[in-house]
């Protein structure tokens, strides 16, 4: 596994914070970028390989459906879930996504980075 990945179901100004944030990370690997609301059809998802590292991001519980209903495109990744703020979460339908670590963008995305950092080991 070299490669982690960056979705989102829609561009923002918050998308684009976590963005930046990842991408000054150093880890041992690639940060691809999923073009956000492309619904995988974009050419670098043909990058993505089974057990690879997802970081999907949502603001809100409609972004959090949108992920769901693409679910079937990533369930053999490994999935990071970053949402933001907090309080816009209201979904109770998180885990179907199945994501190995959840964190707030605003609060415990230093965890996010541990992870990345133990995983790319």
């Amino acid at each position: 596994m070299n490669n982690l990945f960056l979705y989102a179901a829609r561009d923002s100004s918050a998308y684009r914070q976590v963005e930046e944030y990842l991408n000054r990370i150093s880890f041992n690997g690639c940060l691809m970028i999923l073009p956000p609301g492309t619904k995988f059809s974009s050419p670098i998802c043909l990058e993505l390989r089974s057990n690879d590292c997802i970081i999907l991001f949502a603001e809100t519980d409609k972004d959090i459906v949108e992920l769901i209903s693409m679910n079937d495109e990533y369930e053999s990744f490994r999935i990071i879930l970053i949402l933001k703020p907090e309080e816009q979460i209201s979904t109770n339908k998180i885990n179907i996504l199945s994501p190995r670590l959840i964190a707030y963008f605003d609060d415990n995305v230093d965890d996010v980075v541990k992870y990345i950092k133990n995983i790319f080991k």
